[in-house]
């Protein structure tokens, strides 16, 4: 049985679904792949939960919400750095899944260049990291000889990354499409059934599928992160955000939606990277597309997603589905973790 010591930085939504399907998984891991994952310390903005050994979650929550006064588990002012340094080693694993700043990449971008310069390999759900720091987080990755992968920030349970960089290896990627955004795919679906956007944003919301400040969704950004982290994993290029076109669905007429449907047709958040005019360069864009009944991913509905690449050798290939929320997400780092160290198969 291999041991291996997490750091959890990041306790909201996602982070509380990755400890609990950690404990859920816990007996499953063990016997498919000889791993024992143990979370040794929780991070937070304020401090870290740390007791020196695996935490259990009612060291860290009660009612279901993080617990720090009075917890004997809690430090105020303990950095994730002091966590990884008093493991001791290297090997160990960083799990990040703190809130996104675009502009900035904090906090995640600095959590993650700490673990990967500690020698610890990190699995990333945030999204602000990637897309600020990609190039120098790849660069210190292989400097000290461990691995970087973030499944989860790249459409959660949908395996994009899977798909292009090893189902498709040896085939040339030559256009992506995409519908990465299960709110907005949402949206457009109940639009396209009757509802106006007010109306249908609302039902999400009431759902949970739509935050209560939804602007990172229904503006494309969310769409566009994701559209450009698959672009530079495929392509092995350093695209920044400032080069993805992005036009949301905020303000579309249901009667556009409406009326595409009648036709057969769909309006979707289509999501492209394509060859540009200038060669060597790639087009990246995230606007509402209207798609005929013929492509591939026209009947992807409901919040679910779909990716399409275009190879020259193994022709168009899709793929749809996959969980749409936290527990989608902390399933795609679960995966990223096992990979990482399961034995060579």
């Amino acid at each position: 049985m291999k041991a291996v010591p997490l750091v959890l930085t990041g306790f909201g939504h996602v982070g509380r679904a990755f400890f609990s399907l950690l404990r859920e998984k816990r007996e499953d891991l063990e016997r498919r792949y000889g791993l024992a994952l143990e979370v040794l310390a929780v991070g937070r903005a304020e401090g870290c939960f740390y007791a020196g050994g695996p935490l259990d979650a009612r060291q860290i929550s009660q009612a279901g919400e993080p617990w720090t006064s009075g917890n004997p588990a809690w430090h105020a002012g303990l950095k994730v750095t002091d966590a990884i340094d008093r493991h001791g080693g290297r090997g160990g694993c960083l799990v990040e899944c703190t809130l996104s700043d675009l502009e900035t990449g904090e906090p995640g971008l600095s959590y993650v260049s700490a673990a990967l310069r500690a020698g610890w390999h990190a699995v990333v759900a945030s999204k602000g990291a990637l897309v600020v720091g990609l190039p120098d987080l790849r660069a210190l990755a292989t400097g000290n000889g461990v691995a970087l992968k973030y499944s989860g920030a790249t459409a959660a349970a949908l395996p994009t990354l899977d798909v292009g960089l090893f189902s498709l290896a040896g085939a040339r990627v030559e256009g992506i499409q995409g519908i990465l955004n299960g709110t907005t795919n949402y949206i457009l679906t109940r639009m396209g059934e009757g509802l106006d956007y007010a109306e249908a944003l609302k039902e999400a919301q009431d759902k949970g599928i739509a935050e209560p400040d939804p602007a990172h969704d229904v503006e494309g950004w969310d769409t566009a992160c994701k559209i450009l982290l698959i672009t530079n994993a495929c392509l092995g290029t350093d695209y920044a955000l400032k080069d993805v076109h992005v036009a949301g669905i905020t303000g579309l007429a249901a009667d556009l939606v409406r009326s595409a449907r009648r036709e057969g047709r769909s309006v979707k958040l289509l999501a492209t990277a394509a060859p540009g005019r200038t060669k060597g360069r790639w087009t990246l864009d995230v606007r509402p597309s209207l798609i005929d009944p013929s492509h591939p991913l026209a009947q992807v509905n409901g919040t679910e997603k779909g990716i399409t690449f275009l190879t020259d050798s193994m022709g168009s290939v899709t793929v749809t589905g996959g969980r749409s929320n936290p527990r989608g997400a902390a399933a795609a780092m679960l995966k990223d973790i096992i990979n990482i160290f399961r034995p060579a198969f």
